[in-house]
């Protein structure tokens, strides 16, 4: 180090500091490189993708539906590869996500008829979510191909991109909600028709098709109001 400094001291300090920096940087490992920078890109992307994930509505609805599709994308890892058990898994965080929505509405939202629908909402999916605990505490999950499993959440990515191409900019707490919770039901009606191609139990079945039916009047209904209260 000591002839570096030697050799560098005729250099301005800035770039002294500059090539002492690379000099020690020299030394360490390619594996801490790769990992250094690694963790920067990774820093840069979610940086960039932040004020995507804060809602662009300003009410939250978006935030919560990036934070929704982050936590089921997070079971990537998890996946068993048996249809029952992921599918029970992946709804579990698919209603817990309507939860959180159906809460901003309740909380902040205006309109009697929406804050109702948010309140059905939150009620049927908690008592959902409820049995497909039940179900994954009581079910053993065999080996599979995760391949297979991982095709519901095909949906969500399709989806995801189709959503951000609407301008939610000057909707208020009760047109996000509605926008927002009639792509969460698509969403999960979709997972759940993948789902009915490969499931093996009756009982997570018909929760499937519950939650389609279920899900599909409650588009009907939030697309009803959104034709009655356009601007």
């Amino acid at each position: 180090m000591k002839k570096i400094v030697k050799h560098m001291q005729s250099a301005t300090l800035f770039a002294g500091t500059a090539l002492l920096m690379m000099a020690c940087g020299g030394q360490e490992s390619t594996t801490e490189e790769t990992t250094a920078v690694t963790t920067e890109e990774t820093t840069t992307d979610v940086d960039a993708e932040a004020p995507m994930n804060t809602g662009m509505d300003g009410s939250g609805m978006m935030g919560h539906m990036h934070r929704n599709m982050d936590e089921m994308t997070n079971m990537k890892t998890k996946m068993t590869g048996d249809p029952d058990y992921d599918f029970a898994q992946m709804m579990t965080h698919h209603h817990q996500g309507a939860i959180r929505m159906a809460d901003e509405e309740i909380n902040n939202g205006t309109d009697s008829k929406m804050k109702e629908v948010a309140q059905k909402i939150k009620a049927s999916n908690q008592t959902d979510i409820q049995k497909l605990q039940d179900f994954t505490g009581k079910h053993k999950p065999t080996s599979g191909d995760t391949a297979t499993t991982m095709k519901m959440m095909h949906p969500m990515h399709a989806m995801m991109g189709e959503m951000h191409q609407r301008d939610m900019s000057s909707m208020n707490t009760d047109q996000s909600f509605a926008q927002m919770m009639i792509h969460h039901h698509q969403m999960g009606n979709e997972m759940s028709k993948e789902f009915l191609k490969v499931g093996k139990t009756q009982e997570m079945k018909q929760l499937a098709q519950k939650t389609i039916d279920s899900q599909t009047k409650e588009i009907k209904e939030l697309e009803a109001w959104q034709q009655q209260n356009q601007k």
